[in-house]
């Protein structure tokens, strides 16, 4: 292969057009419902737990056990079929495959976006003083004074440290700052989008 890390790459690179078809999904949802939002947020967990429904049903009734080591999750994502052990069931393991990646990138998908829904909210309580103190209070049931004393670090762990909550930091204001204009920018601006009269008669009437 051209990359050491190939099929990490595809993996990762086809994990991100799930995402990004899931925004698309929603974006197409809020233009069918005129850019009115508590709507469309309906309809993408009715979507979510749809899916979920049917995923389990397939889960169940068409999918088999794991062939080998995590062999097969290798083959798909790096093509290479061969030399695995695999033998006559090649053939049945690439169906197998194609739909355990098709749930696994939907469930990715959802987990993305209800994960960053929860993490924002809860960041909320770390603007808190003293909030670690309680939230230890309140699940090990010790006062602040018995509390298990935070390690030591060295001078090169703690910059380390800093460095980490500081890059770390950044990247979840920026997710934080698109999760929100991915709402409140099309809320406020309510731009003319609308879609083609013969594919609204289609999708109002299949749907």
């Amino acid at each position: 292969m051209c990359l050491p890390q190939f099929g990490k790459v595809i993996a990762g690179i086809v994990h991100t057009i799930a995402v990004v078809i899931y925004i698309g999904t929603f974006f197409l949802m809020w233009v069918m419902e005129d850019w009115v939002f508590a709507p469309t947020a309906m309809g993408i967990v009715c979507q979510v737990f749809v899916e979920r429904a049917i995923f389990a049903i397939l889960q169940h009734l068409l999918l088999s056990r794991e062939f080998g080591e995590d062999e097969t999750n290798v083959a798909w994502w790096t093509g290479r079929w061969y030399g695995k052990g695999m033998g006559g069931w090649a053939f049945t393991l690439t169906m197998r495959e194609w739909m355990c990646k098709v749930i696994e990138c939907s469930v990715f998908a959802a987990d993305v976006f209800t994960g960053h829904l929860i993490l924002f909210f809860l960041s909320i309580f770390t603007l808190v003083p003293w909030i670690d103190k309680w939230h230890s209070a309140m699940l090990f049931w010790l006062r602040p004074s018995r509390q298990i004393r935070p390690p030591i670090y060295s001078l090169k762990q703690r910059k380390q440290r800093r460095r980490s909550a500081i890059l770390y930091g950044i990247l979840f204001v920026l997710v934080f700052v698109i999760f929100l204009a991915i709402i409140v920018v099309p809320s406020v601006l309510k731009p003319s989008v609308s879609l083609p009269d013969q594919l609204l008669q289609y999708l109002n009437g299949r749907f």
